[in-house]
């Protein structure tokens, strides 16, 4: 270490550092020296103008041991800070302290030195006990059967609503509901007795992507007919935090809030028929041949990049299963941060609050899911660089200059301003080198694939027709 201080470091598990720190006694005498200087100029005593108090009338004031503790506090301060920027030992997140304070306060003394005991995470050092040479099963999806979901979606939103005189909810039907929340007491005296009700339509559909847990409980009511939600976290159907934005506003407020749902009212969608006269309706197009031919061009593209990182997604889940490595809680929670604020964008992008409050429950899988989505990326971002070091792929001077010429640029003038110049490239460079190892990934392995059907068609719409995109100028 390029100082003064004398740094022991032995590995721990959980990819954690153990170190020794001594201290020396210069050091430890100047701290002390540093602490009696500031509180002269701080400290206010009747009789000594501001900033000029003498020392014997600090130490008389505040007593020695107060010093001391002054003085030990600043010295750990700028002692974990000049470890912890020491290249060598590339600590990650905080250091911790394994003595308790008062314990070295015992022992701090001016002009003697001082061990500390301290710990901090570190890079993980990942083992892939397999990465080239392997067969991956994928499933890819095809043109054909995206244009069939695009298709239907167009469908569904060009058909005709009509009621339905049988009283019984059957799957395919549109159910009119009226869902209520309210505490199991009842509500206070003089207030409503529902403490939150509104009115919705749910499709009776297996992919409905809005309300699914709300299907099975609405098929077989009858017309009239009143049903309370089950919130046993058993019985939701999305496991593992990911409910989706409308299910948890059915079921954000406080626990103890009761929800009942209510079949008020039977319909049914008639679709219209896929001829010319639908595509004339739903796009500026006047055939339907047209229309499969313009959409079919469209979905190529994003099937394509569906179909490869589908691809991407196989081989990293292969490689992630097979490898050996300790994730550090820093990087855990550092990017457990980063999978809640773009869940959060993504709240903010459907137009619903993010803050929105959960009850015990929801916020215990969304805790759980977002602590599941991070070590996944982790493992997956540390696979790719293993695979990069260990076949000693580079990135040139010249790309690396160039991305980030364009990450600049994509940031506002503000935002570039803030990043540090090194530890952008440091980024930068990490981002390329992932991208390098997971082409060369894809070069080195076999891939077996399999027929897979798009699962809901409301996902492929959102995918293959963003606003601004050329899907848009198809449809009117």
């Amino acid at each position: 270490m390029a100082s003064d201080l004398q740094v022991k470091t032995s590995p721990r598990p959980q990819s954690r550092l153990a170190l020794e720190v001594l201290v020396p006694a210069e050091r430890c005498q100047q701290s002390y020296d540093k602490a009696v200087r500031k509180l002269c100029r701080t400290v206010r005593l009747p009789g000594f103008r501001p900033g000029r108090v003498p020392q014997a009338a600090v130490l008389q004031q505040l007593g020695t041991r107060q010093v001391w503790i002054t003085a030990l506090e600043q010295l750990l301060e700028d002692t974990a800070q000049e470890v912890l920027n020491d290249e060598d030992l590339a600590l990650l997140g905080k250091l911790q302290l394994q003595d308790s304070f008062d314990a070295l306060a015992q022992q701090f003394q001016p002009g003697e030195s001082l061990t500390l005991n301290m710990e901090a995470d570190v890079h993980p050092n990942a083992t892939l006990r397999a990465y080239r040479d392997l067969e991956v099963d994928v499933q890819e999806a095809s043109v054909e059967e995206a244009l069939e979901e695009v298709l239907q979606q167009q469908r569904r939103s060009a058909s005709t609503v009509v009621p339905l005189e049988r009283t019984t909810a059957e799957m395919g039907d549109m159910a009119v509901i009226q869902f209520a929340m309210t505490p199991p007491d009842g509500p206070d005296e003089g207030a409503p007795p529902e403490l939150d009700s509104r009115k919705l339509t749910v499709d009776l559909v297996e992919q409905n992507g809005t309300l699914p847990r709300l299907v099975p409980l609405i098929v077989g009511m009858t017309v009239g007919e009143a049903k309370a939600v089950p919130d046993e976290a058993g019985e939701r159907e999305n496991e593992g935090g990911n409910n989706s934005p409308a299910q948890q506003d059915v079921d954000q407020g406080d626990k103890m809030r009761d929800v009942t749902v209510t079949l008020c009212e039977l319909k049914a969608r008639q679709l219209p028929a896929l001829d010319d006269a639908f595509a004339q309706k739903v796009s500026r197009f006047s055939t339907m041949a047209e229309l499969k031919a313009a959409l079919s061009r469209q979905l190529e593209v994003q099937v394509q990049k569906d179909n490869k990182e589908s691809r991407q997604d196989a081989l990293l889940d292969i490689l992630c299963e097979d490898m050996e490595v300790d994730l550090p809680q820093s990087m855990v929670e550092q990017e457990m941060e980063v999978v809640m604020e773009n869940y959060k964008d993504e709240l903010r992008a459907r137009g619903l609050d993010p803050d929105l409050k959960l009850n015990d429950t929801l916020l215990g899988e969304l805790e759980k899911s977002t602590l599941e989505e991070a070590q996944r990326r982790l493992q997956r971002n540390l696979a790719l660089e293993t695979v990069a070091k260990a076949e000693q792929l580079t990135v040139a001077d010249t790309e690396l200059d160039e991305r980030v010429r364009n990450l600049r640029k994509q940031l506002k003038a503000k935002q570039a301003g803030r990043l540090d110049p090194t530890k952008l490239r440091v980024f930068v460079k990490t981002g390329l080198l992932r991208e390098k190892a997971l082409a060369w990934l894809e070069e080195h392995n076999t891939f077996k694939v399999h027929a897979a059907t798009v699962e809901a068609g409301e996902e492929m719409q959102s995918s293959t027709a963003p606003a601004g995109e050329p899907m848009e100028s198809i449809h009117e």
